[in-house]
C-alpha cells in the first residue's frame, strides 16, 4: 500500500492538541501529511484519514462539514475536539457521533484507524455509527498497538 494521505484541518499548533501532533510525528515518514486552516478550501488529492483538530463549538460551519464528508466519502475522518467542545455531542449535531473524539481519548481511535487503513485489521467505522459502536470502536481493541517507527 502507498503512503496514506493524513489531512489535518484546524489549529493543531495550540496546545491541547500536542498529542495529536506527537501521534503524527510518531509516524515520520510513513504517511503523507497535509495541514489547512479549514474545511472551505477543496484538495485536489482526497485524503485517506481526516483529522480535525476543534477548539470551539461551531468552530466549523454545519454547510461546509457537510460539504467536506461528501467531498470525500472514501476517508477516514477523525473530529478531535478540544474542552471546550465536551457539550457539542449533547447540543449540536454538525460532526456525526462516530467521528467525533474528545482530544485526550484521540490517540486511542488514531492508533486504531492507522491500523484498518496500513494493516487492513477491521473496518472503519461508519459515518452512521451509533454512540455504542463509537464506543466499541474506541474501547475494545487490541491494546498492542505501537505506533510504527520512522525508517530511515
Amino acid at each position: 500500500m502507498a503512503q496514506p494521505a493524513i489531512l489535518v484541518v484546524g489549529d493543531w499548533d495550540r496546545t491541547e492538541f500536542s498529542a495529536i501532533r506527537h501521534w503524527i510525528d510518531s509516524l515520520g515518514t510513513r504517511a503523507v501529511v497535509r495541514q489547512i486552516a479549514d474545511l472551505a478550501v477543496p484538495m485536489v488529492e482526497p485524503p485517506d484519514l481526516v483529522i480535525v483538530c476543534q477548539s470551539w463549538p461551531d468552530e466549523f460551519p454545519m454547510a461546509e462539514v457537510t460539504t467536506a464528508l461528501g467531498r470525500w466519502p472514501l476517508a477516514i475522518w477523525v473530529c478531535c475536539y478540544g474542552a471546550w467542545c465536551a457539550s457539542d455531542g449533547r447540543t449540536r449535531s454538525i460532526w456525526p457521533i462516530s467521528v467525533r473524539v474528545p482530544v485526550d481519548e484521540a490517540e486511542n481511535r488514531l492508533n486504531h484507524v492507522w491500523r484498518v487503513l496500513t494493516e487492513q485489521r477491521g473496518e472503519p467505522l461508519p459515518l452512521t455509527a451509533s454512540r455504542d459502536e463509537a464506543f466499541e470502536f474506541d474501547h475494545c481493541v487490541d491494546r498492542s498497538f505501537t505506533p510504527p517507527v520512522a525508517r530511515p
